[in-house]
């Protein structure tokens, strides 16, 4: 699965941090015989393994049972937004959506034992910080029950297909008023307007 990306918004690999800093649940697709699996969770970078993202499914997905056998793409969608053509200052512009999204591919392995332990800590502080809740609050039985409805998984990843389509190929008076326009705009739109390149 391959992603369009014209040059003037290709990204690094690099950049991909960034966009799953945005938006951490991505949308897993696994191949399986006529259509794919599709489903949405959030990974998170193993901090052992720069190269790979931890997750995990419930056991009862049907897709949980294909993910180790083929390659998988997951998608994470960043910051987005609509663009006018009203906010141009050249004339004959037309609407367009901004965005940034970064596809990892590569094969997943399973991760049980003491590394799905882990990996379920790593979600609870990743999430509620050190003095939140932790998976240590839980029973042993209540979490050794929790652990067999899932199946952890590390996604190993081969190649990231980055894309920031942030009005780069736009003139700079047109890139400056996009993002004033924007930064105008509700908290969704003032992100989308930080996140994108100053002329």
């Amino acid at each position: 699965m391959s992603l369009y990306c014209p040059s003037a918004f290709r990204a690094e690999a690099e950049y991909a941090a960034r966009v799953m800093a945005d938006n951490p649940l991505a949308t897993l697709m696994t191949p399986a015989g006529d259509e794919p699996w599709i489903s949405h969770v959030v990974l998170l970078p193993d901090p052992q393994h720069p190269d790979c993202l931890l997750g995990h499914l419930a056991r009862a997905n049907p897709h949980a049972a294909v993910l180790f056998a083929q390659d998988s793409v997951a998608v994470f969608a960043g910051v987005h937004g609509y663009v006018s053509p009203r906010w141009y200052v050249s004339d004959g512009m037309v609407p367009t959506w901004n965005y940034r999204v970064a596809h990892a591919h590569g094969r997943a392995e399973p991760v049980d034992g003491e590394q799905l332990t882990a990996l379920l800590q790593q979600l609870a502080r990743h999430f509620e910080g050190p003095a939140g809740w932790s998976t240590d609050a839980m029973p042993a039985q209540a979490m050794a029950a929790m652990q067999r409805g899932i199946v952890g998984f590390r996604l190993r990843v081969a190649r990231w297909d980055v894309k920031a389509k942030l009005s780069q190929n736009r003139l700079p008076q047109d890139r400056h008023a996009v993002i004033t326009a924007l930064e105008q705009g509700d908290e969704a739109a003032r992100q989308l307007a930080a996140a994108m390149p100053r002329p």
